[in-house]
């Protein structure tokens, strides 16, 4: 049982170092898309914190997994548009790229975090909130990497979401 709640301050802390990451790299910028996303992903993050912590004081209450299915978020089939921002500085740009870059990081980190603990999982509870969350972090993974295509090649990156055709 310590094991389990070890793993779960480990994730809240994780959650925690997540959110405070990007609410610095929103209040950082002055462009309105990474402003937006770092923003949403601090608030993504503070559900998984209050999902965590909830799981937390019933493990250690109770002695056992709850059986409690985490709330996931629904981005399957979104697709992002980004707006057209105000012309990038290159001092603006490669801020941004360094945030984006450590993010990706940051998300990386909890996707093997997550998976590996379901893995280990022998509840099915414990097993789905794990997968819940990592899937919920891949997701987070995918939009930071789909806005650092868009900043590094928008016409590649037009072209790769809408599908190149042979006007004739």
């Amino acid at each position: 049982m310590e094991e389990r709640l070890k793993a779960l301050e480990t994730a809240i802390k994780l959650e925690e170092d997540g959110k405070e990451f990007y609410i610095k790299a929103s209040e950082t910028t002055s462009q309105s898309h990474p402003k937006n996303l770092f923003k949403s992903l601090s608030e993504a993050e503070d559900k998984h914190i209050t999902s965590a912590k909830e799981i937390y004081e019933k493990l250690k209450s109770e002695n056992k997994w709850p059986k409690f299915v985490a709330p996931t978020e629904d981005d399957m089939g979104k697709k992002s548009v980004f707006p057209k921002d105000p012309k990038i500085t290159d001092n603006e740009l490669a801020e941004i790229t360094d945030a984006l870059n450590i993010g990706i990081e940051m998300e990386e980190k909890s996707i093997k975090f997550y998976d590996d603990l379901a893995q280990e999982a022998t509840d099915p509870f414990e097993k789905r909130f794990y997968i819940a969350l990592s899937r919920e972090e891949r997701g987070h993974y995918l939009d930071l990497w789909d806005y650092q295509e868009y900043l590094q090649n928008p016409a590649g990156w037009f072209g790769m979401k809408e599908g190149f055709r042979l006007d004739g």
